[in-house]
């Protein structure tokens, strides 16, 4: 007997293959069923005529349906080549204001060196540092052993002196009625009167000579000019200095000043009692208020520029001389105003205008405008605009009344 063979296993897409294929003969042998109907043949034919009819009309009677949406296509993308691509910016109401920036030098009100008009030797100093002191008391004292004696020693020949002259003036009222009755001469008695002048210049020299010993007494002693606080200090107890030796220095700290310089350009922008803002490391988020109180009447250096002081209180003594300080001093300022990019201004001095955009049409309507104040980035306008107006800020070069415009970006300000 001969072997019995192995199936074969049929692989799963010739399975597939194999059901569509009866699928197609089954509807094949469907269709011909009806198409053997005369009553299915007769409909199958009329719907196949009314389907001719219907594209035959339809490429007569509209033939350009297909063309009219290509060119209407066509019409819309030319319509926006022809419209001027521009930003906008939108008008809205700020607190607006200008400032001159500058950078500078905290200084004490009251700011001078301290020395003594005499020779000596330091004996006491009273306040150091940083130490606050009213006006007049004692900052530092030289020795006066040797200025006391020299002054007591005066004292008591202005005594001796005195009573000389006492003695002299009396002599001479006692020769004066002998001269009347007369028992001495004229001669006599105006010896005697020289001798009382004598005396009194005697009296007089030694009286001076003593006041200046008490003046030099008063000059071993320094005294505040002000009430302030040493800001240097240069010496020591037991230091012997001369009238040339810088002591140190007196500060006021109630009040200080904020000291810089600004540029021959920016000169006529500051005026006196203009407010001022200054700032420092120290503190900062903290701005300490200021008024201008002094512009230097000359413009000086290389740097042609003018020394600017601005006054601070600073009942606390917060701020410290040296401290390095940012001023900005404000030039100008409004609240809730209308404000506008400075590039979107046309036109000159007092015929300003600027280009708003309508936003129905979306065509520019040249709209003049009155300018309240000028900066490098922002305008402020007094009148012309209302809040919310779209106005152009780009292609100005291409824009006139009823130009029409495509907004590709608009923008607010950010103050």
């Amino acid at each position: 007997m001969e072997p019995e063979k192995p199936s074969q296993q049929i692989p799963d897409a010739s399975k597939q293959g194999v059901r569509k294929l009866a699928f197609l003969k089954k509807v094949a042998s469907g269709f011909s069923t009806v198409l053997k109907n005369p009553s299915h043949r007769k409909k199958i034919i009329i719907a196949a005529v009314a389907v001719i009819i219907i594209l035959v009309l339809r490429h007569f009677f509209f033939p350009a349906h297909q063309e009219y949406k290509s060119h209407n296509k066509d019409q819309k993308q030319a319509d926006l080549k022809d419209l001027v691509p521009i930003k906008v910016f939108k008008v809205g109401r700020f607190n607006f204001e200008d400032a001159l920036n500058a950078l500078g030098t905290i200084k004490g009100m009251v700011e001078f060196k301290l020395s003594f008009e005499i020779p000596g030797v330091i004996s006491a100093i009273n306040y150091r540092e940083g130490e606050f002191y009213e006006e007049g008391a004692l900052l530092i004292a030289l020795k006066q052993d040797d200025i006391l004696l020299r002054l007591k020693r005066a004292e008591a020949q202005q005594q001796k002196a005195l009573a000389a002259q006492r003695i002299a003036e009396d002599k001479f009222r006692e020769h004066q009625k002998l001269f009347e009755i007369g028992a001495i001469t004229q001669t006599t008695l105006d010896r005697v009167k020289l001798e009382v002048d004598q005396a009194k210049y005697e009296a007089e020299s030694l009286t001076l000579e003593m006041k200046a010993n008490e003046a030099v007494l008063e000059k071993s002693n320094l005294y505040a000019p002000s009430a302030g606080t040493i800001g240097e200090l240069n010496i020591e107890e037991g230091e012997a200095i001369t009238q040339n030796t810088l002591v140190g220095t007196h500060v006021r700290t109630d009040r200080v000043v904020a000291n810089f310089g600004i540029t021959e350009r920016d000169i006529n922008k500051v005026s006196l009692g203009q407010k001022a803002k200054v700032f420092v490391d120290t503190y900062p988020d903290k701005a300490f208020e200021g008024i201008v109180e002094n512009i230097a009447p000359v413009i000086i250096g290389s740097s042609r520029t003018a020394d600017v002081k601005v006054r601070i209180e600073n009942p606390e003594g917060v701020l410290k001389p040296g401290m390095f300080a940012r001023i900005k001093i404000l030039l100008y300022q409004k609240r809730n105003t209308l404000v506008v990019p400075t590039d979107a201004l046309l036109g000159k001095e007092n015929e300003q205008y600027v280009y708003v955009i309508d936003p129905k049409e979306k065509k520019t309507l040249k709209t003049p405008v009155v300018v309240g104040y000028t900066r490098v980035d922002y305008v402020q306008i007094d009148s012309g605009l209302k809040e919310e107006d779209l106005i152009a800020v780009s292609g100005m070069d291409k824009l006139e009344e009823g130009t029409k415009v495509r907004i590709i970006e608009t923008q607010e300000a950010e103050l």
